[in-house]
């Protein structure tokens, strides 16, 4: 496959996936009663395009030139993933604090492992891992409540 087209496929991933986290992001602070503030809708979808361009091109810069074998893989991308948490905190400079990027972070993150176990035929893995995460979030919302 030409490289233009694997790095246009990636960065449409992970557009649809950074799409996803910020409105189970929505949602979540909604649960815990806490705002978190979102430009709009188009503003959001330039920063979420700019953002997931990076990480696309990022995964195709890993998977294309370095090799994969090793225990070390995830951390090859923990760079990307730092620069889009930046872009993020300086779009919402005033609005997020540290919290919020970090959501948003483990919501694409679980996001992407979810529907890459799918993909993988990796059934139990991609439950245990959303029902593992989904108790998280639970406590998260119930200790955040009782607050």
């Amino acid at each position: 496959m030409h490289p233009v087209l694997q790095i246009l496929e990636l960065w449409v991933l992970a557009f649809i996936t950074l799409c996803l986290a910020l409105l189970l992001l929505a949602i979540f602070f909604a649960l815990i009663e806490n705002d978190v503030t979102l430009h709009s809708r188009g503003k959001e979808a330039v920063i979420a395009a700019v953002a997931s361009l990076i990480e696309g091109a990022s995964v195709w810069v890993v998977v294309t030139f370095l090799p994969l074998g090793g225990p070390f893989i995830a951390s090859r991308l923990f760079v990307p993933a730092i620069i889009v948490g930046i872009i993020y905190k300086f779009t919402h400079l005033e609005d997020w604090s540290r919290y919020e990027i970090l959501a948003l972070l483990l919501f694409q993150l679980m996001i992407s492992f979810f529907c890459a176990s799918l993909l993988l035929g990796h059934f139990l893995a991609a439950l245990g891992g959303l029902f593992i995460f989904a108790v998280c979030l639970a406590v998260t919302v119930a200790f955040m409540r009782g607050l």
